[in-house]
């Protein structure tokens, strides 16, 4: 596993970014942590006590693999690094390097270099043979690559070797669900994790915070974030129609209209609207206009009609007897006045010869 590492280097106080390995129990070869002494390069480093970090402090000795010698007769000697963990979260810990610095080493660095005549076994107790020192360390730190957990203001000296000084960790409490949101992002419950949400579609955030931190205090930063229904703006009224349903004003509530009697929809059968997640309504408004015709429509339906009617073979009969009947009585009508008329003229003729006879008996009276 790789981690960053940042230290101060104790020869010349200048800080230091690389990154360091640790394979199960060893610290492979080119390690960042590699001192030169008297030629040989010391880079590689292997755990000889338990390498199993708890939630509060542990140390552990790495022995170099490689070993050096002063001359023909001085034996082999290997260096040690005694490292006391602190842990901050999963991702990040502290460290220090329990020994005095070594300036027969280059750089010069915190490690325990024995006499040759003394070379310890790797069961001898560790703090009281790997890790003694006379001044105080450096705090340096070990994060998890990929990782943005920070040290806490509060992290202290965790000395001597043999000192319980757990780390007092700084964790939020679990925070409550919230209502028509996920959470789209958590690094962690720790100091200075995040927390952060989403509101879903068709909901938008009216108060609170939509990302939140972990304080220093143990509380979280910000409020919890609250979401509501979106809720469309008004509509305004519809000429010439009447609203059949509508179900609400919020996300995807609906509003269905119909066109009056003698007016139907420009837009055809779109006449139902939906609130969408924007807060804006689909659709354009139904738009109802007068019917083509209609009243002079049903003049001409019902004229129609009747002229079909009077145009069927069997209205056409009627017809034609009815013509007949009328001919007929036109025809004994006209007979009767002739009839009248010549009756009128011969009595006529009569009266008149009636009166010229006796005219003329009275003319003959008056000559005797």
């Amino acid at each position: 596993m790789e981690w960053i590492y940042n230290y101060v280097r104790p020869d010349n106080n200048q800080p230091v970014t690389t990154t360091l390995q640790f394979r199960n129990t060893v610290l492979p070869q080119q390690s960042s942590m590699s001192v030169n002494v008297l030629g040989t390069i010391m880079d590689a480093w292997t755990c000889i006590s338990n390498l199993t970090l708890s939630d509060t402090d542990s140390v552990a000795v790495f022995k170099s693999d490689t070993s050096h010698s002063d001359g023909p007769f001085s034996g082999q000697r290997w260096l040690y690094l005694c490292m006391k963990f602190t842990k901050v979260t999963d991702n990040l810990f502290y460290f220090y390097l329990l020994s005095d610095v070594d300036k027969t080493v280059f750089p010069n660095e915190r490690v325990f270099n024995p006499p040759a005549n003394s070379v310890p076994a790797n069961t001898d107790p560790l703090c009281s043979t790997f890790c003694q020192h006379s001044t105080l360390p450096n705090r340096r730190t070990l994060r998890k690559k990929g990782t943005t957990d920070v040290m806490p203001s509060d992290a202290r000296l965790c000395t001597p070797c043999e000192s319980p000084c757990e780390e007092q960790l700084t964790v939020c409490p679990d925070l409550a669900p919230v209502n028509f949101a996920t959470i789209t992002n958590q690094t962690g419950t720790n100091y200075q994790d995040t927390t952060t949400y989403a509101c879903i579609t068709g909901y938008e955030l009216t108060s609170g915070s939509l990302t939140r931190q972990c304080l220093e205090d143990k509380t979280w930063s910000g409020s919890l974030p609250v979401c509501e229904i979106v809720t469309c703006r008004g509509l305004a009224k519809v000429n010439f129609a009447r609203i059949t349903s509508q179900t609400g004003k919020n996300y995807e509530d609906t509003i269905t209209y119909a066109c009056i009697k003698g007016y139907k929809s420009k837009h055809g059968n779109r006449l139902t609207r939906t609130c969408r997640a924007d807060g804006t309504w689909n659709n354009h408004p139904p738009i109802c206009k007068k019917s083509h015709g209609y009243g002079y429509c049903n003049h001409c339906c019902r004229s129609h009609r009747s002229h079909r009617r009077r145009s069927h073979p069997r209205h056409m009969s009627r017809r034609s007897r009815s013509h007949r009947s009328s001919q007929s009585r036109s025809s004994q009508s006209s007979q009767s006045r002739s009839s009248q008329s010549s009756q009128s003229r011969s009595h006529r003729r009569s009266r008149s010869r009636s009166y010229r006879s006796h005219q003329s008996h009275r003319n003959r009276r008056s000559q005797r």
